[in-house]
């Protein structure tokens, strides 16, 4: 009995040990290089595109069922971005699941807002089923990207 009450106060104090190194701040960077770091902002004006906000919104309800509501807004800064999101994938399982796509829509610089129209949202079967039928409930739905233009433009 007297061994397990020794190895007992050994682990309590070990981790009290851990506790109070925790609690030490770290030592604070010079202050020149603090306030290098606060003036270098990124920049981001060579990137393909910036995802500026990406938003899921998951409900579960008691009956089992739930929905899942997805907004993203991506800044397009270059033709690589636009063949990338000129025609949107949404993949799902027919058998368990149900898709809706609300909207697409394209905010122009000068604030001039291009939505999609909903004859430009294709519902198809996902590649996958082509290769292997077993996979027969999943599917695709398809979105071209109406407004999306060259960025030089």
């Amino acid at each position: 009995m007297w061994k397990y009450g020794r190895r007992l106060y050994l682990v309590i104090l070990l981790a009290a040990v851990g506790m109070i190194q925790a609690q030490v701040p770290p030592p604070a960077p010079p202050a020149s290089a603090a306030s290098q770091l606060a003036e270098k902002k990124p920049d981001y004006s060579k990137e393909a595109f910036l995802g500026e906000q990406d938003q899921t919104r998951i409900v579960f309800e008691n009956d089992g069922t739930g929905t899942r509501e997805t907004t993203a807004r991506v800044r397009i800064q270059s033709d690589a971005a636009i063949q990338r999101y000129g025609a949107l994938t949404f993949p799902y399982e027919s058998g368990t699941q149900s898709l809706e796509i609300d909207y697409v829509r394209v905010r122009k610089p000068d604030g001039t807002v291009i939505a999609s129209p909903p004859e430009n949202i294709q519902d198809m079967p996902a590649e996958i089923t082509r290769q292997a039928p077993f996979y027969s409930d999943l599917r695709e739905k398809h979105v071209a990207v109406k407004g999306l233009g060259s960025v030089r433009n």
